[in-house]
């Protein structure tokens, strides 16, 4: 961006930070937040307006936009409603990633029909009619943990053909076949068996829900941002258009919800399509094997990284900052992400875990892009974690290395909170 439009548009932010009366709250990547009034959204980025000055902010340089309306918690397991009856949540995912938070569901035809269970007091609920093709999973019972950690194994086994599902004693049990369509009701679900046999199953029967085959089409639309409503919905979107009329959204696989009210929207999050963190990411591993003399040296040898977590799970942390996301890296081991060019900047606090037994011990970190070496300083326990930020414009890969003398837990170096943004 040139220096001129980089003045303007922070002279323009801050006029807005200070002049805005209601609270749409912007942060950029760089860390900056302004309050104004959001006009409009576009591929390009969003417009705010407050006090007669007028911006557009580039979708590459926002992270969040937050409308300041809270979002409906999820109920937990074991709640009532006002009659006393159980409060009964399901999830729909759509193929895209995009969730909904209902309290039932009804097939008919080619389509799915949900109602909304988390409506707050004075916001009107959009109509879900969702395409069969759109949709992936339908769990219920999605307000107990339980049942969401058994819905993974469902779905890590599942093949190639829909699964009706039905939940058990002692955990899932499905059936393989294809979901045809709905019958006009909504009730019974068309069916055809592995062998072909075709038959009708009752929807409330599938106890657990559905798993759908579909798979994403090889091209899809380019994700704008992440909305998230007031209904505990969260929306992949490849568009969002706001009008008098409310605000449209338009998922990447196709699905259009329409809010009645820009009230029923929390905040657009572009974090997801602009920033990418390591943690995230699968890497190409480069580690060399253990010495059979050195393993009683290591701790959790088989892990050359850790994502998220310290080696024995212990959270993230530099003194009283906790870091939800990050990684971990072994002595002599070589990451490589893919970045395909996408990203300009990464950024990460590094270094040596605080509980390393010496003070003195410490590993070498370098980071290369594309083979350049764009960073490389020795890290010590004393000298405490370092903030990192590099110009990563344009590369195709990134490249973490760590060095060290001695093979042991202490010399482990954290990258907490790495990230790549566009």
């Amino acid at each position: 961006m040139p220096l001129l439009r980089r003045t303007l548009l922070a002279t323009a932010l801050a006029g807005l930070a200070l002049s805005a009366s209601r609270a749409d709250d912007l942060t950029t990547a760089g860390g900056k937040k302004i309050v104004g009034k959001l006009q409009a959204v576009d591929g390009l980025g969003v417009t705010f307006a407050a006090g007669g000055t007028t911006v557009t902010v580039p979708a590459k340089d926002i992270v969040v936009v937050d409308l300041g309306n809270k979002v409906a918690p999820l109920p937990p397991a074991g709640a009532v409603d006002k009659d006393g009856k159980p409060v009964r949540t399901i999830e729909v995912e759509l193929t895209d990633g995009s969730t909904f938070r209902v309290k039932q569901v009804a097939v008919k035809a080619r389509k799915l029909e949900a109602d909304l269970s988390t409506v707050p007091e004075g916001v009107t609920a959009p109509a879900l009619d969702l395409p069969l093709s759109a949709v992936f999973s339908v769990m219920r019972g999605a307000e107990d943990p339980k049942n969401r950690d058994g819905w993974k194994k469902v779905l890590a086994s599942r093949g190639k053909r829909d699964l009706y599902v039905t939940r058990t004693p002692t955990g899932y049990d499905y059936t393989q076949g294809t979901v045809l369509g709905g019958a006009a009701d909504g009730v019974n679900l068309d069916f055809e068996k592995e062998d072909g046999t075709k038959t009708q199953l009752l929807l409330s029967r599938a106890t657990g829900g559905l798993v759908f085959a579909h798979q994403a089409p090889a091209q899809v639309p380019q994700t704008l941002c992440k909305v998230a409503d007031v209904f505990g919905n969260v929306l992949v979107a490849q568009a969002v258009v706001l009008t008098a009329e409310g605000v449209t959204v338009t998922t990447v696989s196709g699905v259009v919800v329409k809010y009645p009210s820009a009230a029923a929207v929390a905040r657009l999050d572009y974090g997801q399509a602009n920033v990418a963190y390591l943690s995230d990411l699968d890497p190409a591993v480069d580690a060399p094997p253990v010495p059979a003399d050195e393993r009683g040296l290591r701790v959790n040898v088989l892990a050359p990284f850790t994502r998220d977590r310290g080696v024995a799970g212990e959270p993230l942390k530099f003194g009283a900052e906790t870091f939800p996301k990050g990684i971990v890296v072994a002595p002599d081991t070589a990451l490589t992400f893919a970045l395909g060019g996408d990203y300009r900047e990464f950024k990460a606090v590094v270094g040596v875990p605080e509980n390393s037994p010496d003070a003195d011990l410490g590993a070498r970190l370098t980071i290369e892009a594309d083979g350049n070496r764009v960073y490389s300083e020795a890290l010590k326990r004393k000298d405490g974690p370092k903030p990192v930020t590099l110009d990563v414009k344009g590369a195709k890969q990134l490249r973490v290395i760590v060095e060290a003398d001695l093979p042991v837990n202490g010399n482990r170096v954290v990258l907490a909170d790495a990230r790549v943004q566009k």
